[in-house]
């Protein structure tokens, strides 16, 4: 029988492990009672994790359209598309973690993304369903970076670093990309621009395996993610045919397989000219997806920003928190 360890809302920050726990700190209020069963194994406190947590953070104040917060033609879509999936035999076992999210949120992610559209929710579930067994993401997912790309992975981190670091207040996984420089001729030199699609793929696999860690660490519902791109140094030279390709490529792959899956999104030390690129940009992008992100310039726009999102211990001291960056560290 798997154990886990009771860990409460309050835990230090993921980048902040070493550091020592708060002893007078709280069990969190979103702790769901009836999902968890304590017992004292050689002293310590242990919990049985018996089902996936079925609320939210309480400072995400979600409007309807989300799990437990449903009109009643939203509570129908969701019948209908159950009945659906059911009809047509489709298997969902394996495409979730039952101890971090239930089916009911995995199904509302497809329908929010198609506004209740029944027909149109279960094309896309059905769509990623048989590209996920197409593309074998779960071969995908065991491979080394390396294997992934076909080259050092020290190149990509040179050209394009994209790191995970903590948590913000909410539980969401943080991942920074620094793309303000990012000369994607150098990279096709060594792999192709096909390798580099299954690279950010393999990443994203990587952030929402971290979601479904966070529901079960802090025993709330976590199921996007905070991002964090660095713009500094961009110029218009740098947005090529290949580059535009590159970025309509992966920005269709998280529309179309990871739906709902992004929080909020901040573009930092953002030129003026980076508002010619984001024109294009942002016609790849569904409205409510453009709503998330934002994009400012220097330290004194995005610091009060991030240090709302992000507590101050948990932020990267590259924008002005104090966790040590982990930029160079998780090369593998």
């Amino acid at each position: 029988r798997r154990v886990a360890r009771f860990e409460m809302l309050t835990t230090k920050p993921l980048s902040m492990e070493n550091e020592p726990e708060n002893k007078s700190k709280k069990e969190p209020e979103s702790v769901p009672k009836n999902d968890i069963t304590q017992t004292d194994i050689g002293g310590e406190k242990k919990i049985e994790i018996k089902a996936a947590p079925t609320k939210y953070h309480k400072d995400l104040n979600h409007k309807d359209g989300y799990l437990n917060c449903l009109t009643d033609k939203q509570k129908q879509a969701l019948k209908d598309i159950k009945i659906k999936i059911t009809e047509e035999k489709i298997v969902l076992e394996g495409y979730f973690d039952p101890e971090a999210e239930t089916q009911d949120l995995i199904l509302l992610r497809f329908l929010r993304a198609r506004n209740f559209e029944v027909k149109k929710a279960y094309k896309l579930l059905s769509d990623d369903i048989a590209w996920r067994k197409d593309k074998d993401v779960k071969s995908l997912k065991k491979k080394t970076e390396r294997e992934v790309l076909g080259c050092d992975p020290k190149l990509m981190h040179t050209h394009l670093p994209v790191w995970h670091q903590g948590c913000d207040k909410q539980g969401r996984p943080v991942i920074y990309k620094i793309f303000g420089n990012f000369q994607i001729w150098e990279v096709t030199k060594h792999t192709s621009l096909e390798k580099l699609i299954d690279h950010h793929l393999w990443q994203m696999e990587s952030y929402m395996d971290l979601t479904r860690e966070n529901s079960k660490k802090f025993r709330h519902i976590v199921e996007t993610v905070t991002v964090v791109v660095d713009a500094k140094d961009w110029r218009l030279s740098l947005f090529t045919k290949e580059a535009t390709k590159f970025l309509y490529r992966i920005s269709k792959v998280d529309s179309d397989h990871f739906p709902e899956r992004m929080g909020r999104l901040i573009v930092v030390n953002a030129p003026y000219l980076l508002s010619v690129a984001w024109k294009v940009i942002r016609g790849w992008l569904d409205p409510k997806t453009q709503k998330k992100v934002q994009i400012v310039r220097g330290p004194n726009e995005y610091e009060p920003i991030l240090k709302d999102w992000i507590s101050e211990s948990s932020l990267c001291d590259e924008y002005g928190g104090k966790a040590k960056s982990l930029r160079v560290t998780q090369n593998r």
